[in-house]
């Protein structure tokens, strides 16, 4: 089945990151963590890929609005994205995928997020914090600089004052930024689990982003010891 949405907001959130704001079509329903197709129209743009991709919600089902957040490109896909305005029609297709809260609230939960990869990650925390689910979540947020580290503010506030939920940020190139940064620096691997989350040897771990930070992130638990069956992870592509 497909839905038409009509674009809300559209805007640069961080460096080289668009984030669109939908109004949520009539009847229709996602999980917090899944995804689904978008088709947008035809703008002038053209390539072999075509203007139909799928993205992960960053919103919770509980929002007023759906929430979705892609990292920019030269593809026809983000060209037109980045030039969408109030009031244009998106297609949009029905949910997919199962990336979400267990329903165990007893162990406790560890997402590593890198780059784009946290936008099911907001979606999660979101719909943790309205409903109340009572999940333990510690969230390691790595990007190069903070400038483009969308939704930073966010789930810094998102988090804070919640003792069931921790929230770290990690830079890699702060050498490239004109941001001050206090927190930590350096890519997600043992020694900032360790430090970050205390409950890190019977966590349950969730993993998204770009394919070779995803695989960086699970060598890192394989270091650590933590058996494959408590790893589960998503791949953003990026095109």
């Amino acid at each position: 089945m497909h839905y038409t949405a009509r674009v809300k907001a559209r805007r640069e959130a961080a460096e080289g990151i668009a984030v669109l704001e939908l109004v949520t079509p009539s009847g229709f329903t996602f999980r917090p963590g899944q995804w689904c197709f978008l088709k947008l129209p035809d703008r002038g743009f053209s390539d072999d890929r075509g203007l139909r991709r799928h993205l992960s919600f960053a919103s919770a089902p509980g929002d007023d609005e759906l929430v979705f957040a892609t990292k920019l490109s030269g593809s026809a896909f983000k060209q037109t994205l980045a030039r969408l305005a109030p009031g244009d029609e998106i297609e949009l297709e029905e949910p997919k995928g199962a990336f979400g809260l267990p329903d165990d609230t007893g162990t406790p939960l560890i997402f590593l997020a890198g780059g784009i990869g946290i936008t099911p990650f907001r979606s999660l925390l979101r719909h943790a914090v309205q409903q109340g689910t009572g999940h333990r979540i510690a969230l390691l947020y790595s990007n190069r600089t903070p400038e483009e580290a969308v939704f930073l503010d966010d789930l810094t506030e998102l988090c804070a004052g919640r003792p069931n939920l921790r929230f770290a940020a990690t830079m890699t190139r702060m050498g490239d930024s004109s941001r001050p940064w206090n927190g930590p620096t350096g890519r997600i691997g043992p020694d900032l689990i360790r430090a970050e989350c205390p409950e890190w040897e019977r966590a349950l771990y969730l993993l998204s982003g770009p394919p070779p930070m995803v695989d960086a992130m699970a060598a890192s638990l394989m270091e650590l010891g933590i058996s494959v069956e408590r790893v589960r992870a998503e791949k953003f592509a990026g095109y």
